[in-house]
């Protein structure tokens, strides 16, 4: 990447090209922590911009830049919740269709027309299920199992010990593959009716 941080005599422009570098993957995230709510991610991912431009020159290795956005994004939206005093309300399952289907092709690839509708279904089933979890272990999973990020660095984004991120994924996870199979179950019953 290049970019001489501390030194730049465009400040602003270096941040737009890091920030813009990792827009896509930071929306799809603040629309998962927001749970489908598409202004409140909007501005959720507008105040983390600020915050990050406000102390970008904090940013000393730009190869850090986007463990660092994430970062500020996770934390703005568990301050929100905070402030509030109540965790973030669920009314809406949509979601970033393209983004989680190129998570779910990595997990099933596609063999045949009938193994791609249940792909389908199996995917619409999967983004009802992560917007059912709590919001600590839906943001554990996200920012794992959907965005790359180590344990670690989930960890220090949600500010959490690294064993807390350990057991939310554990759980999270097995309440998605509950939710799967039940789900599966469900298909099964009906299409054999």
């Amino acid at each position: 990447m290049g970019l001489h941080l501390k030194r730049s005599k465009q400040p602003a422009r270096a941040f737009e090209e890091v920030f813009a570098e990792h827009l896509d993957a930071l929306y799809r995230t603040a629309l998962r922590l927001c749970r489908g709510h598409e202004a409140d991610a909007e501005d959720l991912l507008q105040d983390s911009a600020l915050r990050s431009f406000t102390h970008f020159d904090q940013l000393k290795d730009p190869s850090s830049a986007r463990a660092w956005l994430f970062t500020i994004l996770t934390r703005t939206h568990l301050n929100r919740v905070r402030s509030a005093g109540r965790r973030a309300e669920a009314t809406s399952t949509d979601l970033d269709e393209r983004a989680f289907e190129a998570a779910l092709a990595e997990w099933m690839p596609m063999r045949s027309p009938a193994e791609e509708v249940e792909r389908r279904q199996l995917g619409e089933e999967l983004v009802k299920a992560l917007d059912q979890l709590p919001a600590e272990l839906r943001g554990a999973v996200w920012l794992v199992d959907v965005e790359g990020f180590t344990q670690r660095e989930a960890a220090g984004m949600q500010d959490v010990p690294e064993g807390t991120v350990a057991s939310r994924l554990f759980r999270g996870r097995r309440q998605l593959r509950i939710a799967l199979e039940a789900a599966a179950r469900e298909a099964r019953i009906w299409r054999n009716q």
